[in-house]
């Protein structure tokens, strides 16, 4: 990947955590009941949401179930927040459990934002580098190659690989296109980081190179994390649904 690398999605992990985030001047101090009553309020909150999805599916509802998803879901954020945030920041914040609840002083609330929006400007600067890039190139590649690979959301599901093709089938259930196979054809792997089977792809790059298509993908597994694919290919084609 030339453009949406490794280091640029994790970056744009760095751009939205001021969201949701609400001011309260309870949040300028540590206070372990403040803190406790907050959790409670908010896992009441979670668990009535489902509750009163299983009343419309008629199905039982385990209070215990839901209790301990939300339970893993915040030390999980917990630990998210603390990578993805600079040490000046987490320095400011009173009580992290605090802050992954949403509630946050003003003063916090502002610098989130300004580093949030920092880092959004660094990713649109990428996006933008590369449609003009790819505004450019395009114009000497084959439109029915090229133009439908768009596979942002898409489960891979399965591989086919001989020595003269390789297959990647898709679940596009999730994604934006009705394409469920690309197969390459007289292609050549240049960069795989892992298997790519059970990966979601993310952002992909194209170029032409030595009258071959380079096809770059950014894709994640959610036990292995982010993998890197190229492929250069001689041919494309697609199967939809």
């Amino acid at each position: 990947m030339k453009y949406f690398t490794k280091e640029w999605y994790e970056l744009c992990q760095k751009t939205y955590a001021h969201l949701i985030l609400e001011e309260d001047e309870q949040a300028e101090s540590f206070s372990e009941e403040y803190f406790q009553k907050l959790y409670l309020e908010k896992l009441n909150e979670f668990l009535d949401s489902w509750r009163d999805v299983y009343k419309i599916e008629q199905e039982p509802f385990y209070k215990e179930k839901f209790s301990k998803q939300f339970e893993d879901r915040f030390i999980y954020r917990q630990e998210h927040l603390k990578k993805i945030l600079p040490e000046k920041i987490l320095k400011k914040i009173a009580d992290i459990r605090v802050f992954v609840l949403d509630r946050a002083s003003r003063q916090v609330i502002n610098d989130v934002t300004g580093f949030c929006n920092d880092n959004e400007k660094l990713v649109d600067k990428t996006i933008k580098a590369y449609n003009k890039y790819y505004s450019e190139a395009s114009k000497s590649f084959n439109k029915d190659m090229v133009e439908n690979i768009n596979f942002h959301d898409c489960l891979i599901t399965d591989i086919k690989q001989t020595d003269e093709y390789l297959s990647i089938l898709f679940d596009n259930s999730g994604g934006f296109t009705d394409v469920y196979e690309i197969r390459l054809e007289n292609y050549n792997i240049i960069k795989q980081d892992a298997s790519l089977e059970n990966s979601w792809w993310l952002y992909d790059e194209v170029y032409k190179v030595d009258d071959k298509y380079e096809i770059h993908a950014l894709l994640e597994n959610k036990n292995i994390g982010l993998i890197e694919f190229t492929a250069s290919t001689e041919n494309i084609s697609f199967k939809h649904n």
